[in-house]
């Protein structure tokens, strides 16, 4: 009996109404995990006080205990992925030798940004680098706080956050699960990451079910996060464009219109739901920022030398500034946790969503053509994105054109708006964003909720549009839920708790991705019936035979 064989007869449950409903599924996965969020909405709804209270205590002391750790496995991560570009593994595919990639790399790249990042890129273009322009510990050290020589600075330190950093992780976790699944048949779940440590038992130990279980717990809580603040986005840009000022409902119903689009897209599948949205909403979002780059009030001469000097400052300084750990004071000022070691836990608690996404559409690609496509190509695109942004904010504000800075401290969500709406046909603009930030919320339910579908239902690539609707409700009403009892703090405070654990994973994952790696210049890893992984010198042979290649009816060599 194959590996896949034996995790089908051990989480199948029999037919019954549940399994109707969703499909097969995993029991000893499923249920568990809806019934942790269920009781974490449960204390957010009836004991919001409290819920914070624990959340902000927990997330307090892992970020300024464990702040240093996550820094050198953040930095770790990023030297793993650079080897990896200058390794002799590089020729190595997810798949057969002559596969093909499933998508176009316009359409590839697209759905890269629609696995949640979308979002975090509208909502923080202006209110991020703003904040770091007052806030930030290296800005104040220079004695520029709120002038024009801070803000090269403060767009630097907006690209640490949403960089290579990120994207490193998520490309780790990717490979780790979609090597052994496209090239032995084993199902893309968060457990099959761990192939290259526990072999034909990564599904089926009590390690590979816990990682399955830290991966939807994770995803739901970032995700809800990200779904949150657009959620805030959208109900601000409805107010600001229409005076629609709605209130508890009227942000709940925002949520539900967000869920019957992401349906509509769900139904259609990847090929054509996410895909179509994604590549739409990088136009519309492409349009709006060389609107802004040629006819906002910044300099487009400025705006261009800053994109350029961007380039030298974040590559130049990339590490020191990822190191850095404000050993300069005797006690570490807050600015590192809520910034930089926020970021890193945050994206910790997505890579088990966007690992096992970005391993979902990355079928066909050499290790070397995914890690520059996963790492360096979103990089690029974010030194344009928050350069022209931040500077656009940046000289606004510094010139005294619209105090931008005051409304952002009061609702972060308010600063893109107002930077719009100081220029002409600013209006339009913000419409433009407003749709953005729908769509991104749309296409990051739909795939957030993929992933979780795909996990609960054994690692099926297609699970039921049911049981992706599900997992869809709870990550956004998660999200309001917690915006509505405790606002902004509490949505973060929620994505570093539930986050964390995850990190031991994403380090097991790099020990995963090396063991597989070599075995497969051995020859031990291959897109055949029996593939063999050499652990030590005991040789797993892992069957081929799984619901993944008996759903495609394939037999590829």
């Amino acid at each position: 009996m194959t590996q896949q064989s034996i995790t089908n007869v051990e989480s199948h449950p029999p037919a019954g109404p549940v399994s109707r409903i969703f499909g097969q599924y995993d029991r000893s996965l499923f249920w568990p995990v809806l019934l942790i969020y269920g009781l974490i909405m449960a204390c957010a709804l009836f004991f919001p006080t409290l819920t914070g209270q624990v959340l902000s205590s927990t997330r307090d002391f892992l970020i300024f205990n464990f702040g240093w750790g996550f820094l050198l496995g953040m930095g770790g991560a990023l030297l793993f992925c650079l080897y990896l570009v200058i390794s002799p593994y590089g020729d190595l595919k997810l798949g057969a030798d002559d596969e093909v990639p499933e998508f176009s790399y316009g359409a590839w790249i697209s759905m890269l940004f629609s696995c949640g990042f979308g979002i975090g890129f509208v909502f923080f273009s202006v209110a991020e680098p703003l904040t770091h322009l007052y806030q930030s510990s290296h800005v104040i050290d220079m004695g520029a706080t709120g002038e024009a020589a801070g803000v090269a600075k403060a767009v630097q330190l907006t690209l640490l956050d949403w960089g290579m950093h990120g994207w490193a992780v998520f490309a780790i976790a990717a490979w780790a699960i979609a090597f052994p699944a496209y090239r032995l048949g084993l199902p893309l779940t968060v457990a099959t990451g761990l192939y290259g440590i526990l072999g034909e038992r990564c599904n089926t130990s009590v390690w590979g079910r816990l990682a399955n279980a830290l991966g939807i717990i994770g995803t739901i809580g970032g995700n809800a996060t990200m779904i949150g603040l657009g959620v805030a986005s959208i109900n601000y840009g409805l107010a600001t464009l229409f005076g629609w000022d709605l209130g508890p409902v009227g942000q709940a119903l925002v949520m539900i219109v967000v869920i019957v689009a992401y349906v509509i897209s769900a139904a259609t599948g990847v090929e054509r739901g996410i895909k179509v949205l994604s590549q739409a909403n990088m136009v519309m979002a492409g349009a709006i920022l060389l609107a802004l780059l040629f006819f906002g009030h910044a300099p487009t001469q400025y705006l261009l030398n800053l994109a350029t000097q961007q380039v030298g400052d974040y590559f130049g300084e990339v590490f020191a500034l990822q190191f850095w750990s404000d050993a300069g004071n005797f006690e570490q000022r807050e600015w590192l946790g809520w910034w930089v070691v926020f970021y890193w836990l945050w994206y910790i608690s997505y890579i088990p969503f966007c690992g096992g996404f970005i391993a979902r559409i990355s079928r066909g690609r050499t290790l070397r053509e995914f890690i520059v496509g996963v790492i360096l190509v979103p990089m690029l695109l974010a030194i344009g994105w928050f350069s022209i942004w931040g500077g656009s904010a940046g000289y606004v504000e510094v010139t005294g054109i619209a105090p931008l800075w005051e409304g952002v401290q009061q609702k972060p969500e308010s600063g893109i708006y107002a930077l719009l709406e100081s220029m002409p046909g600013g209006w339009w603009l913000s419409l433009g964003v407003l749709f953005n930030i729908v769509i991104f919320a749309v296409t990051t339910s739909d795939s957030a909720s993929f992933f979780a579908a795909m996990q609960v239902s054994n690692g099926d690539e297609n699970p039921k549009v049911s049981m992706r609707l599900l997992w869809g409700v709870v990550i956004g009403f998660t999200g309001i839920m917690f915006q509505l009892t405790g606002g902004f703090d509490a949505i973060r405070s929620l994505a570093i708790v539930v986050g964390a654990p995850f990190f031991v994973v994403g380090i097991a994952y790099m020990v995963s991705v090396y063991r597989m790696l070599k075995s497969a210049k051995k020859g031990g890893v291959h897109n055949d019936r029996i593939g063999v992984f050499y652990r030590g010198m005991v040789p797993y042979k892992i069957g081929r035979q799984g619901a993944n290649s008996e759903r495609r009816g394939d037999d590829r060599a």
